[in-house]
């Protein structure tokens, strides 16, 4: 699908602009948006959503999604990879072939990242007009603080939002020290409930995100199989986990191996961090957009090659 070019939301406008979309899911400060939305269905009618996932067409998550959208009278279509392909990011195939299978009715299955699904999708399902949203997920395990720019989750939800789709990656927490299942079917009536919530805040004939802004979703496994204890705005920390190396390098011409783990305890230190909200049992929602600059890092940039010719 050829690629549009939305409007890229940086630091607190990203934050204040998606508090006044979910209204009433999370408090924060309102800030009137200053793209133009383009046209989408009117808040009470059945959106057309593409749905996919990095876990695999069949996993328990995307399941769960798929069925509460189904049963909430939303148009879905999934098209997600045929295996699982966590941790892939935003990869996308440029060149060659890819399989692509339909194991049900709405289902389809292809060879592929999550970026391919969405790419794959958009210029087949889609070819004749986009969908109203992109939703990924939801995942199984949080993707939240220095997990995030791994995820394939949240790389399917960027890809959409560079073809200048609203998009939101969900994905529901996996508890490291229990063996306590992760609770997909309130999830996805979570994610039935926030698309209502987007559709009632965007009024008739407007999109339901402004232009290059994405939502990544994550939903909290509550000791006892209690509820979530709120819904939280908060930014993409830089906590939660690190991968970790370790092993002997080889001498010339020889072979050695890298023992590869992760160490799920790393401290937080952003403030109001994702990684902090879910650790709290809360539902956090962090705006995300699909490019890579921010507005601190290209002022500090400035001043370092202040005065070269």
């Amino acid at each position: 699908m050829p690629h549009r070019s939305p409007l890229f939301l940086r630091g607190a406008v990203a934050v204040t602009i998606a508090a006044t979309a979910l209204g009433g899911l999370a408090a924060a400060p309102a800030m009137a948006a200053t793209t133009k939305p383009s046209a989408s269905p009117s808040a009470s009618a059945p959106l057309h959503i593409l749905l996919t996932n990095d876990d695999g067409w069949n996993a328990p998550g995307i399941t769960a999604v798929y069925n509460a959208l189904v049963a909430a009278g939303h148009d879905v279509t999934m098209f997600a990879p045929s295996t699982n392909q966590s941790g892939v990011g935003a990869r996308a195939t440029f060149g060659g072939t890819l399989e692509v299978t339909h194991p049900e009715e709405g289902r389809y299955a292809i060879a592929g990242s999550p970026a391919d699904s969405v790419e794959a999708a958009l210029s087949t399902v889609y070819a004749a007009g986009a969908p109203d949203l992109v939703i990924s997920g939801t995942n199984t395990g949080q993707n939240i603080a220095a997990a995030t720019v791994h995820s394939g989750t949240i790389g399917a939800a960027v890809t959409a939002l560079n073809d200048g789709i609203p998009a939101i990656a969900v994905s529901t927490e996996t508890s490291f020290t229990s063996a306590a299942q992760p609770p997909f079917d309130a999830t996805a009536a979570f994610v039935v409930k926030l698309v209502t919530q987007l559709q009632k805040q965007a009024g008739t004939g407007k999109r339901l995100l402004p232009g290059g802004l994405g939502l990544n979703v994550n939903f909290p496994i509550v000791e006892n199989g209690g509820a979530p204890r709120g819904v939280a705005l908060t930014s993409t920390g830089m906590g939660f986990l690190d991968v970790v190396d370790s092993g002997v390098l080889p001498a010339v011409g020889a072979t050695s191996s890298i023992t590869v783990s992760v160490n799920p305890a790393v401290p937080e230190t952003v403030k109001n961090a994702d990684s902090t909200a879910l650790a709290a049992d809360k539902i956090a929602i962090t705006p995300i957009t699909g490019n890579y600059d921010t507005v601190p890092s290209v002022t500090q940039l400035s001043r370092l090659v202040a005065g070269l010719r």
